[in-house]
């Protein structure tokens, strides 16, 4: 009896599962860039490092990756610096998930062959993508009109290096707009190293244009004054922030499939009770 309880299960599940499911269609990949910016004074020289990328965009995808590392000669020692930046939004081959990611990290160390001493440590990022829309397209037999919903879910993270004593401020900005339905906005800013879930939902249908903004913000300042260092002394400091996440669309069950789930269920209930 056990194994013909489960088959009703199966079928009662299959009954309220959805034959087909919708899935994203990228139209316009926006507009999108990617900075860091990055200075100190070091025994009186000034370090400066900065770059900026322009957005890339294929079938199905749009993304940006930049990165360079330095190194200059002082006076007192050698500074090194390094950037690094990225954003993706990938529709896995026009699926019912979006991949999104946007991510940042910016480093500065040095190597002292003097005495001296380091101030006005600041560093920069941005990555950002406006314009990026998505359309939601329909199985077979998922006409325009028909009901979805789509989900939001990802992971914040910011992982620092404290050698100088510094601020470290983290912003992320996702901003979903559809014509007909209020704006769906998530707003998150904080300090430290923290990790912060990122989830939302909400009501759309089949044929809807989604109009994505999204944005990651890295700001560091030093702090307490200048850092003095000894000859032969070394130091290394730095921050990373990232938003890996994914964008789902999934069918709403009609009424009449959560009318056959439970049907199906009390069968393989009142099966259990006669065994």
């Amino acid at each position: 009896m056990f194994p013909q309880t489960l088959f009703i299960a199966a079928i009662a599940l299959a009954a309220a599962a959805p034959a087909q499911a919708a899935r994203w269609s990228l139209l316009d990949a926006g507009t999108g860039f990617g900075f860091s910016g990055l200075s100190a004074n070091i025994g009186g020289d000034i370090v400066a490092a900065d770059g900026f990328t322009d957005l890339d965009a294929g079938p199905g995808y749009a993304g940006l990756t930049g990165a360079d590392v330095g190194s200059l000669l002082l006076a007192g020692g050698t500074a090194d610096t390094g950037y690094a930046h990225s954003l993706f939004v990938d529709t896995l081959g026009d699926s019912a998930t979006t991949a999104l990611y946007l991510g940042t990290a910016h480093t500065l160390g040095f190597a002292a062959s003097a005495a001296g001493s380091v101030s006005d440590y600041f560093a920069t990022q941005d990555v950002a993508v406006s314009g990026l829309q998505l359309r939601i397209v329909g199985g077979a037999g998922e006409a325009d009109g028909t009901a979805v919903t789509v989900s939001l879910s990802g992971m914040a993270d910011v992982l620092l290096d404290r050698g100088l004593s510094a601020d470290h401020v983290i912003g992320l900005d996702l901003e979903i707009r559809q014509a007909g339905q209020p704006d769906t906005v998530r707003s998150l800013s904080w300090s430290g190293d923290a990790s912060t879930p990122v989830g939302l939902s909400f009501a759309s249908v089949v044929g809807q244009v989604l109009d994505l903004t999204l944005s990651l913000h890295l700001h560091s300042t030093q702090t307490g004054g200048s850092l003095a260092y000894a000859t032969g002394e070394q130091w290394l400091t730095g921050a990373a922030a990232q938003f890996d996440g994914q964008l789902t669309v999934s069918a709403v069950p009609e009424p009449e499939s959560y009318a056959m789930l439970l049907a199906g269920l009390g069968l393989v209930g009142l099966i259990a009770r006669r065994r």
